[in-house]
């Protein structure tokens, strides 16, 4: 009886060491990323919208279009008979409204800050869809480790179970023990049918990311289990204010205002409307020609023109206040993530260095014991579930470092992985 017990016991330490395998070919993090930055409908929206916003900074530096007519003056009263006006009084015209200097080019320099918010706007959707492509693997593997562990723990339960029915058969142990045994084990049973369910549910929220079928097999993730950021916080700020496309899009909204304050400026400053006039356009041959030239006067400076200035300006002022507001919390939020992910790394190494060592010695010795004749059956069961459930803890440090540090990549804007210190 004891031999048989003996044998689980080595058989879960080795489930313990080795793990459940998943195959030899796992999710590759970098290759969902890559497809995701492909194929993600939103990804491809905000492309779409900035390449949109390109097309607008030749637009916005164009002339208006001419306008073209024809004219037949002098039509005798109470008929529509054009030809019975004289031929000089049949004229074509050409008019253009030219903008005062420097307007034009100044519409076109507000486009292209447009265009420039509109290409942060794509680069800060595709950093937010690679930070959830990166969650919702990190989410998946965990999901996997739970029941790969909670397996575990039902295989040393169901061992415990196997020692206690021979107890209760001898009378050393109450029949509720039992009961409370087998409640557990079935509420384990339950737990880990839900994990699985959960685990397919994680995996559609995968593969919308990727815009896949919602049903699409997807194989096991992994994790590297080394724990390599050492970032400065100073460095990371650095990366933050430079990076960063909320930030970018505000300091672009701030150069938008600004040419949009010299603009209002130019307001009080006439166009041009210029113009020729063709007579004798049906005679056969060509009369003489008129020129017009015309200027719009901002007769109204005293309120509209200047209102458009002091509307300007504040507009200036408000983007700058607005990008030191959105300055001050990138930079708290990329210290609030450090300090998450130091503090996930001293988990990560406590479990790793310390604690399941710790565990894992006292299990041999307690092995050791027990081939011996001298161990105790309960006390080596309850080490082995001590050690999975540090396991567990291990991983969900592990998982909260990776996820921690994908928030921070999200707030600098870059692969950190690609930074030097």
């Amino acid at each position: 009886m004891f031999k048989k017990i003996f044998i689980l016991f080595l058989a879960g330490v080795f489930l313990l060491s080795y793990g459940l395998s998943y195959g030899d070919a796992p999710l590759s993090l970098d290759s969902l990323i890559r497809e995701a930055k492909e194929k993600n409908p939103e990804i491809l929206a905000a492309k779409k919208r900035w390449e949109a916003s390109l097309t607008r900074i030749p637009q916005a530096k164009s002339l208006d279009n001419p306008n073209v007519g024809v004219t037949f003056e002098k039509i005798p009263r109470g008929t529509l008979k054009l030809n019975k006006t004289m031929p000089e009084d049949r004229m074509l015209s050409v008019t253009q409204m030219f903008p005062f200097l420097g307007k034009l080019s100044l519409k076109g320099k507000i486009a292209l800050m447009e265009s420039q918010m509109a290409a942060s706007e794509y680069k800060g959707k595709e950093l937010e869809i690679i930070n959830e492509v990166k969650k919702a693997y990190y989410d998946l593997f965990m999901n996997y480790k739970e029941i790969e562990l909670s397996q575990d723990s039902l295989k040393i339960l169901a061992a415990i179970a196997k020692i206690a029915e021979a107890k209760y058969t001898v009378g050393e142990i109450p029949q509720e023990d039992l009961f409370k045994l087998n409640l557990e084990i079935a509420k384990l049973s339950n737990k880990i049918q839900n994990l699985k369910q959960e685990q397919e549910a994680k995996k559609t929220l995968l593969n919308s990311l990727l815009n896949h079928s919602p049903e699409s097999p997807l194989d096991a993730p992994r994790i590297d289990e080394a724990i390599s950021f050492a970032k400065d916080i100073n460095l990371l700020y650095k990366l933050t204010i430079t990076n960063s496309p909320e930030l970018i899009i505000f300091s672009y909204a701030i150069e938008k205002n600004k040419f949009a304050k010299s603009l209002a400026k130019r307001s009080f400053f006439p166009d041009i409307m210029a113009g020729i006039v063709q007579r004798g356009i049906t005679s056969g041959t060509l009369g003489p020609w008129d020129l017009m030239l015309a200027f719009s006067v901002p007769f109204w400076f005293w309120t509209k023109q200047r209102y458009e200035v002091k509307e300007a300006i504040a507009n200036l002022e408000e983007a700058q206040a607005a990008y030191q507001a959105m300055k001050n919390q990138a930079l708290s939020e990329t210290k609030d993530v450090f300090t998450k992910i130091e503090i996930a790394k001293n988990k990560v190494k406590l479990n790793q260095a310390n604690l399941i060592p710790l565990l894992e010695a006292s299990i041999n010795s307690s092995l050791a014991a027990f081939k011996s004749g001298k161990g105790d059956v309960m006390l080596l069961l309850d080490n082995i579930r001590m050690l999975i459930e540090t396991k567990m803890n291990y991983y969900q440090a592990l998982v909260e470092y990776n996820m921690n540090l994908a928030d921070l990549e999200r707030l600098v804007g870059v692969d950190l992985n690609e930074v030097k210190k």
